[in-house]
Order: structure tokens, then C-alpha cells, then sequence
């Protein structure tokens, strides 16, 4: 059975700036990040359970060759991706979202 997948509006903002970074350096890099992206995504569709559990009871996938995890969460028949993050960022760019106050 294949999940079905569902982006966040920050994870769709994340991969959107991504995409952008690549492209500014290369388009074929951005081509190849998209193609491994959706590998990921096809990946957790299939097996939402086989990857990674975090503290908050989400989970993350890693992407191949790029310093990317995919944070989701699963209820039921959905995959709710919540976040691309870079691999060097922590955790807290995740769960903050930019509603610290500094």
C-alpha cells in the first residue's frame, strides 16, 4: 500500500528554496536533487515506517547525495511532510519554524 503524501506549507517553501540554491549554481544540480527528492518521497510512500524515529514521533529520511533530510510525520494512510532541513542545521530550525524571540 502506498501512503499518500502531503506537503506542509514550510516543507513546499524549504523545497522551493532549495531548488532555487541549485539552480543559481548549477541547473543540473537542481534537476538531480529534484529526481532524488522524489525517490525519497516515493520511498516513504511505500515504507513510511522503515525510516527514522525522532523525539516528537515524527521521522526523518535522508536523501542519497544531497545534506537533506525529509521530516514527516504518518496518521493513518498519510504521510504529512514537515520539513527539509539541511543535515548541519539543527533540530531547532525544525521545530522553532522562526517563532523564536531573540
Amino acid at each position: 500500500m502506498n501512503y499518500q503524501i502531503v506537503l506542509s506549507p514550510g516543507a513546499n517553501a524549504e523545497i522551493n528554496s532549495v531548488v532555487r540554491w541549485y539552480l543559481n549554481i548549477d541547473p543540473n544540480l537542481a534537476v538531480r536533487f529534484l529526481v532524488e527528492y522524489k525517490t525519497v518521497l516515493r520511498r516513504i510512500a511505500r515504507l513510511p515506517y522503515a525510516f527514522a524515529i525522532r523525539t516528537d514521533a515524527s521521522r526523518r529520511a535522508r536523501l542519497n547525495r544531497f545534506p537533506y533530510y525529509v521530516h514527516y510525520s504518518v496518521d493513518q494512510n498519510i504521510v504529512t511532510v514537515t520539513a527539509i532541513v539541511h543535515q548541519r542545521r539543527s533540530d531547532d530550525h525544525r521545530t522553532g519554524r522562526g517563532n523564536k524571540r531573540t
